[in-house]
């Protein structure tokens, strides 16, 4: 009489084979999930993928600003209440050769802001050792406007009656457009604003942050005055233009 011979339980073929390896692929999966749930995609997705130089993912811009944030010497700079985030851009990092370009990091570079003070930082963050390379302190006529800038510009020239009367019925029908997006239909009575730097020593606008704001309405800009906002001294000059003829 032949007696059967037990089957190799680590065999391919046997019963039990295929739900051990189901259960093990279970168990690590989440495991390995947990450990890479707060690291930016581009890290994870192998290095073939990215270019160090391909524009940030949103990922990766929220990981760098949550990296800036957090350091140490960020917040004994800045604080922490009132810090707005001006920008977040991919950082060039000029490599010694070759070799090293196509091993390179991808960094990137945040640019925070503190109003209170006019105090800001400019970051440079290693996206693949997740650290904060440098900290470089700016001052408020080396940080770029935020939208946030524009926003607190027009508050205050809303509020001021030369910019009421120049406005007319119309002043409280001006909007600005959506920070970051053009939205498909135009605003009918739209207001957009530049940074503006003084033209000697006098002029408040050497030394402070200045915008001056441009109003449409329809398809005609408002041109008989001239309305810039002191963002320091939160106040708000309007001028009549001088308009030559040939």
């Amino acid at each position: 009489m032949k007696i059967p011979r037990p089957r190799n339980p680590h065999h391919p073929n046997h019963p039990w084979f295929l739900p051990a390896i189901l259960l093990v692929c279970s168990t690590l999966v989440p495991a390995c999930a947990a450990s890479q749930k707060d690291e930016p995609k581009a890290q994870r997705s192998g290095s073939g993928q990215q270019l160090p130089l391909d524009p940030l993912t949103a990922e990766e811009r929220a990981y760098a600003e949550r990296l800036a944030r957090a350091d140490g010497r960020i917040k004994e700079m800045l604080g922490e209440a009132g810090v707005r985030l001006v920008s977040i851009e991919v950082a060039a990092i000029k490599p010694e050769s070759l070799g090293d370009a196509e091993r390179m990091a991808r960094h990137a570079e945040v640019i925070l802001f503190r109003p209170e003070g006019e105090v800001g930082v400019k970051v440079l963050v290693n996206l693949q050792q997740k650290s904060v390379m440098q900290v470089q302190k700016l001052n408020g006529a080396q940080v770029p406007l935020t939208s946030e800038d524009l926003h607190e510009a027009f508050e205050l020239a809303q509020r001021h009656k030369e910019v009421e009367r120049m406005l007319g019925s119309s002043a409280k029908g001006f909007q600005m457009q959506p920070a970051g997006a053009r939205i498909a239909v135009p605003l009918e009575n739209e207001v957009t604003g530049l940074r503006v730097r003084g033209k000697n020593e006098e002029d408040p606008c050497t030394r402070h942050r200045c915008v001056e704001l441009f109003f449409r309405r329809g398809s005609d800009y408002l041109s008989e005055q001239s309305v810039v906002v002191d963002l320091t001294e939160k106040k708000v000059y309007v001028e009549r233009m001088s308009h030559e003829t040939h």
